[in-house]
Parts: C-alpha cells; structure tokens; sequence
C-alpha cells in the first residue's frame, strides 16, 4: 500500500527550512522515527507525482532544485551540505525522477542503435529529427509569429533553470574527463566566459533578460512550472554525478544542438516586438556559438565515446531524456496560447 500524501506543501517547507540549518545540528535534531516519518512523506509525495497528481510533481521538482540550491551556489551562512538527512530525502527525489524518466524511454529503440561511432552519431541525430520536438510549434508557430512582450518575459523565467547556469553545468561536468573530451568541454566553458572578458560571460549577458523585463530572484522560482523545474533538475542531476556522465553527455549535447533553430525564432520575435537591443544579445551569440559548440561536441566526445557500448547507451539515454522533457514542456507552454495561435492563423 502506498504512503498517503498528507499535505505536499507543509512537507516541502519544512525540508526547505532544514536546508538553513548547519548539517551537525539538522542531523542531531531529525532523528529516530521523525527521520523516518520525513522519508515516508516524501515517499509519498513522489508516489502521487507518479500517479499523476500535477500539484505533487510541481511540489517534488521545486524541493529537489532547493535541494540542488546547497551544491549550486554559495552561501552566506552555514547549510544543511552534507547533512544524512537531506541526502536521504536527496535520494528518495533523484530516484523517482530517474525512474519517471526511464519510464518514457523506448528501450529497444536504444538497444537497436548502431555499434560503429559514425553510425551512431547519425542515429543519435536522426532519432532528433524523428521526435516531435524538433522544430516544435511552440517556437517555429508561436514565438516568432505571435508572442508578444509578456509572453516572452514568461519564456525567459521557464528558461532559466538551464540557461541561466550553463557555465555551472559544464564545469561539474568535466571533472574526471581527459584527451578531447575535457578540451573540448573546456573551449566551451571559455565561451560561456566571455573568453576572459567579464562583461561578455554569457550567464551575465542572459541575466540582462531579467533587467529588461524587471524580473525579481522571487518571481522566478514562484513562476517556475514542474516542468521547467524538471529540466533544470535533470541537468544538474547529470552533470553533477560521476555516473552519470554519459547522460549528460548526451543531454546537454541535445540542448546544444537544438538552440540555433529555436533562437532564431526568439530573434525574431524581439525584433518583431522592437524590444531592448540589451536583452537579445545572448539568444543572437547562441546561434551561431551553440552551432560550433554542437559539431565540436559530437566530434570530440561523442563520436570517440561511441564505441564503447556502456557509453553509448548513457548517451542514448541522456539524449532522450532531453528531447522527451523538453516536448513535454513545449507542449505545455503550446497548449497555453494554442487559442492565439488559431486566432492569429
């Protein structure tokens, strides 16, 4: 019998308070059967996200990215890092969200992918092409042809969870690379830092977002839907974990390689809309940086990772993870305006 979610909110504020806590004293004061208790809610709210319940998914997804919040940013007083008890509900979060996306995955699909590196990578490509997020009508309808100010404002904040800490992800990512790989991730992560000039690092040209449409640190997370909390979770989920290294090989060279087409219509719009020149200056580097980032990235580690059969599966994996995450947020944010795109038609 599944544990019975009691009140999803209560739970997730409560851990959140934890998480200000030193770890010693959390880890002293949550013990026994109050520890227990705490997992078995969690537990619970991971059950209702699995069956469906949309408010548990929200819930679950937002506290795993407090969560994550511990290891992502630096703080200005003590936290619960490293505390057994927060790993523990840490893990309880990670495993359903691991188990909710695998569940979406065509595993023969993966199993029937080609062995040589060139047939792979023309697969892993062709798998992109073939799914309904490619050239998704969210930006190739939508966006450039019928958003308006507010509706990009909107996009900007679901946005953030990714684009707002890429540099972040790539260098969690490449400890314990080496050869091409880790270059190859390294050249990246010098363009994401402007390549030495701080005013061009690319975090800092897409926070200029947040100005032009005075966007506080508040509204963000309070705007955040499930499903653009999920992304930003399934990025750090990767990149963080040695283990997981084929994932986020695969994951984030999806997302490089799908931002040009999608930029461009972003690009449009601004200038349809004849908003701030400031605020589009990242979307317009992307199109042709990510473009560059994409080719070097699947010649550099995937091509050469692909023939091991361990590291194609993982990249596989990450890939469609990405591309099934990602349609299930476009398609969210389509069903939201699909009335003005009819009427716009």
């Amino acid at each position: 019998m599944e544990p019975v979610l009691r009140n999803g909110v209560a739970l997730v504020e409560e851990i959140t308070s934890w998480l200000r806590l030193p770890a010693e004293e959390l880890d002293a004061r949550v013990i026994g059967e109050e520890a227990h208790r705490v997992l078995l809610d969690v537990a619970a709210l991971n059950a209702a996200a699995a069956a469906g319940d949309q408010e548990a998914f929200r819930l679950q997804q937002l506290l795993l990215a407090r969560i994550y919040d511990l290891f992502m940013k630096i703080p200005d007083e003590p936290t619960a890092e490293g505390s057994v008890v927060v790993n523990g509900v840490l893990t309880a979060l990670e495993r359903a969200t691991i188990a909710a996306e695998d569940a979406a995955v065509d595993w023969a699909v993966v199993d029937a992918a080609p062995t040589t590196p060139a047939e792979y990578l023309s697969w892993l490509k062709q798998s992109a092409r073939g799914h309904r997020v490619f050239k998704h009508p969210y930006y190739m309808k939508f966006i450039r042809n019928h958003a308006t100010a507010a509706h990009l404002r909107k996009y900007v904040i679901q946005e953030s969870v990714v684009d707002g800490r890429f540099d972040d992800l790539l260098a969690l990512m490449q400890v314990g690379t080496a050869g091409p790989a880790k270059m190859e991730i390294a050249n990246n992560f010098w363009d994401e830092m402007g390549n030495g000039r701080p005013d061009e690092v690319h975090t800092t040209l897409f926070n200029q977002l947040y100005d032009v449409f005075d966007i506080t640190p508040q509204e963000l997370e309070d705007s955040l839907t499930a499903t653009a909390l999920l992304s930003g979770n399934l990025a750090v989920l990767l990149c963080r974990y040695r283990r997981f290294y084929p994932e986020a090989v695969g994951f984030l060279g999806m997302t490089e390689w799908l931002v040009p087409d999608r930029f461009v219509q972003v690009v449009g719009a601004w200038e349809r809309l004849g908003l701030p020149e400031v605020g589009i200056v990242y979307h317009r580097l992307h199109i042709t940086v990510d473009s560059q980032h994409a080719a070097g990235w699947f010649h550099n580690i995937v091509s050469p990772s692909a023939g091991s059969a361990y590291m194609r599966r993982g990249i596989a994996r990450g890939t469609l993870w990405r591309l099934n995450s990602s349609a299930r947020y476009l398609d969210e944010r389509l069903a939201e305006v699909a009335d003005l795109i009819t009427a716009g038609t």
